[in-house]
């Protein structure tokens, strides 16, 4: 088949077999439509994010927010967070952040979030051939775009969001990164409310004297590490440990040095833990430490370890006077595969008591030891 070209009078006449021409008033109306349903598209999502992000009353609402539903709302591959934490200040208001892996990242040096923008962080869309892409999103494959999108304070830079794409199917023109650079502010001012919020939530968990768990902190804690050991199978320890004889130093030497020596205390038994491992204040001079993953024999070897190092701190109060003070420390620990159990309130309550009265035992015998006891009886 041949297709004939005609001329006449400076009209071209159409190509046999080609497709018809669409005149250009009618494509240009065509890509304005399609634009506009795109922008409508997008003006539609980001609204429903902003009225999510708005609600979300904690941080755990907004990881899920912008980890797992934001992605879905675009359509988006994967996404990835990360924050800056210069004080870290998030280290003790995250909880559950675990879940999300290599998505959530906590950072202690800004210069990493700021190698992804320039000097003024603003909406980015990059490809593969962008060297950021070898920083970002290393836990996912198959993503050949990112869309970055900064966390401000001020101007100043305290996180980075980083969508993952296949393909490239978003097209930033002047309205997408107006929608994209509001939901960004958006972002922002959630998050530090948020934090806020944990911060002040955080607070009536707190000791104000040695800023380490209150015992309603501690009841906290220990039913949710509870639960954590009925699902991982593996023990949990608690040790409930007393200042021997401190009513008699409070009188000889005032409120003031007591309060001192609590603090004291409290740092050094601090200063010997882990990370995972917890502290509690839960009276006067009365203290509990939280041993996830620790069995009886181990644990054992910790609260005598800890037993004779406060034995040989010396603690200057700074006005000449050197003090020592002792514990007793009681020591209960649960086993997830000796002893099941359902009812995980009605057990916190348990290893509570049982570690007290071990604690007791330890007094009996003079103070400045330790002693165990066992859960006889474990309410089903």
């Amino acid at each position: 088949m041949t297709n004939d070209i005609r001329r006449g009078g400076g009209h071209q006449e159409e190509i046999q077999g080609a497709p018809p021409v669409i005149p250009r008033a009618e494509l240009a109306e065509s890509r304005l439509t399609e634009t506009l349903t795109i922008n409508r598209y997008l003006y539609q999502q980001t609204r429903q994010l902003e009225l999510m992000l708005l609600e979300a009353q904690d941080l755990p609402a907004l990881f899920e927010i912008l980890l797992v539903s934001m992605p879905r709302h675009f359509s988006f591959r994967t996404s990835e967070l990360w924050l800056y934490d210069q004080d870290e200040v998030l280290a003790t208001v995250l909880d559950g952040a675990e879940r999300y892996g290599q998505s959530l990242q906590v950072l202690n040096d800004v210069f990493a979030i700021q190698e992804l923008y320039e000097e003024e962080p603003d909406i980015a869309l990059i490809d593969a051939t962008d060297s950021r892409m070898f920083e970002i999103l290393k836990s996912e494959g198959g993503v050949d775009y990112a869309l970055l999108m900064p966390l401000l304070d001020g101007g100043r830079l305290i996180g980075s969001l980083h969508m993952g794409l296949q393909d490239d199917s978003l097209v930033l023109g002047e309205q997408e990164e107006y929608l994209l650079a509001h939901l960004s502010t958006i972002m922002s001012a959630c998050f530090k409310a948020a934090v806020r919020r944990q911060q002040v939530s955080q607070l009536v968990l707190l000791d104000a004297l040695t800023r380490i768990s209150n015992p309603r902190g501690f009841g906290r804690e220990i039913a949710r590490e509870i639960s954590r050991a009925r699902r991982s199978t593996k023990p949990i320890t608690a040790l409930m440990m007393e200042i021997d004889d401190f009513a008699d130093l409070n009188q000889h030497y005032g409120a003031r040095r007591g309060h001192f020596v609590i603090r004291k205390v409290a740092e050094r038994l601090t200063s010997n833990l882990r990370q995972t491992d917890l502290l509690a204040r839960l009276g006067e001079a009365r203290f509990a430490v939280l041993i996830p993953g620790g069995g009886e024999m181990v644990c054992r070897d910790i609260a005598e370890r800890m037993r004779g190092d406060i034995e040989n701190f010396l603690i200057d109060d700074g006005h000449g006077a050197v003090l020592q003070v002792c514990l007793s420390i009681g020591l209960v620990t649960w086993e997830p595969q000796q002893f099941p159990a359902v009812d995980m309130p009605q057990l916190a309550r348990q290893m509570q008591s049982v570690g007290s009265k071990a604690l007791e035992d330890a007094k009996a015998r003079g103070g400045n030891t330790v002693a165990h006891a066992r859960l006889s009886t474990l309410v089903l």
